[in-house]
């Protein structure tokens, strides 16, 4: 199954530009949509509460969900440019289904190679490849084989019109379908122009005081932007197993108390709301002995709650305001818990908590604010209806 979508999709890339062609690629992608809808209303598996297992009924729940936003986000496409959230959407959902039937066939879960960075029309990634953008920091992203063999002949990737927009341009989360989730101009700020992954590398715009970037055991100074405001730190470990990171007073001021950021895990990424203390830096204490990446994220690029998000690990998100219900799934790990964050970052209200593979509803609040996510395993938050807007 996967290897037919990804055939499907390069065959729609190599379509691409061609405006005469337009209709008959969207209709490809229609098709494509139709297609998985028949293999879902076909399919035999049966969710039952009683025998099946969370984690296995939230992979089929997922399925249908990707689906059905596929089918939302494809309703007013032009091109395969506007329809590439289609296509992840689809592959999303297809690899959800396959975990289903590993599942029932108790067979382990599948591994999954994504769509590539640059373009999902370009089929499955074939390999990881450090990669920098115009102005921007080196990160690691898959890739197709046909992007990898020109990268590495120092030319840039297969020119597709998705990449490398400039902050203002780049395409924030669909609003198509959903009213009331705020500008076009709010939505494009919410989402990085360089990663697929909101918190993957710093954005552009960070100031060179505010990330840092090296290996090894270390002491680490990053500056705030303003010493009254709370800060989102963003740590990103190269290997989890033996590392670990402090955040810690200056040195020779023990008034704040140490807090261990990524210790006991297997998470390689941490979230971090810092509160204001009136100082002008945070500092880190870095354990470990390979590559790190730590940055002060700034707060108009905390990504907007708009469809469906899944991530691992701790997390923060801009809720626009409305009461929205919810279904929170938290896939594996130990304790969960979703709270409001007040303004100085401080948890306030809790909107939902568990433990384990669970599946909850939950309501987003009334007044616009932050969504702090505590988690050391994998989770979705999936919107379930129509925000009911103040």
């Amino acid at each position: 199954m996967a290897d037919g979508i990804a055939r499907a999709i390069t065959g729609l890339f190599r379509g691409r530009g061609r405006a005469g062609e337009r209709a008959d690629e969207l209709a490809q992608v229609e098709a494509e949509i139709t297609a998985f809808g028949e293999v879902l209303a076909g399919h035999p598996f049966l969710p039952d509460h009683r025998v099946h297992s969370p984690r296995l009924l939230a992979d089929y729940q997922r399925a249908l969900d990707l689906y059905e936003r596929a089918k939302r986000d494809f309703v007013g496409d032009r091109n395969l440019r506007d329809a590439a959230d289609v296509l992840r959407a689809l592959d999303d959902g297809r690899h959800a289904l396959a975990c289903v039937d590993a599942a029932v066939a108790g067979l382990p879960r599948p591994h999954r190679l994504p769509l590539c960075f640059f373009d999902p029309r370009h089929g499955r990634s074939a390999e990881e490849v450090r990669w920098a953008p115009a102005e921007g920091a080196t990160r690691t992203v898959a890739v197709c084989a046909a992007d990898a063999v020109r990268l590495a002949e120092g030319r840039p990737p297969i020119e597709s019109g998705l990449r490398e927009r400039a902050p203002d341009q780049w395409p924030g989360p669909r609003t198509q379908g959903r009213p009331g989730h705020g500008s076009a101009q709010t939505a494009a700020r919410s989402a990085p122009p360089t990663s697929a992954d909101p918190y993957g590398t710093w954005p552009v715009q960070t100031g060179a005081r505010q990330r840092r970037e090296s290996r090894g055991s270390t002491g680490v100074q990053l500056n705030r932007t303003d010493p009254c405001e709370p800060a989102l730190l963003v740590v990103h470990l190269e290997r989890a197993a033996d590392s670990w990171v402090d955040l810690t007073s200056p040195r020779g001021d023990e008034k704040l108390p140490h807090k261990v950021l990524t210790h006991a895990s297997s998470l390689t990424r941490a979230i971090v709301p810092v509160p204001a203390d009136g100082r002008d830096t945070i500092h880190l204490q870095m354990h470990t002995r390979r590559g790190w990446r730590i940055w002060l994220h700034p707060p108009e690029d905390i990504p907007l709650l708009m469809g469906e998000v899944g991530s691992t690990g701790s997390y923060v998100l801009r809720h626009p305001g409305g009461r929205e219900p919810l279904r929170v799934t938290q896939h594996d790990g130990s304790a969960f818990s979703l709270h409001t964050l007040r303004a100085d970052f401080r948890p306030e209200n809790l909107v939902c908590e568990g433990a384990g593979a669970f599946t909850a509803a939950a309501v987003t609040p009334k007044k616009p604010c932050l969504l702090y996510i505590r988690s050391r395993g994998s989770w979705t938050l999936t919107p379930t209806g129509d925000p009911k807007r103040p």
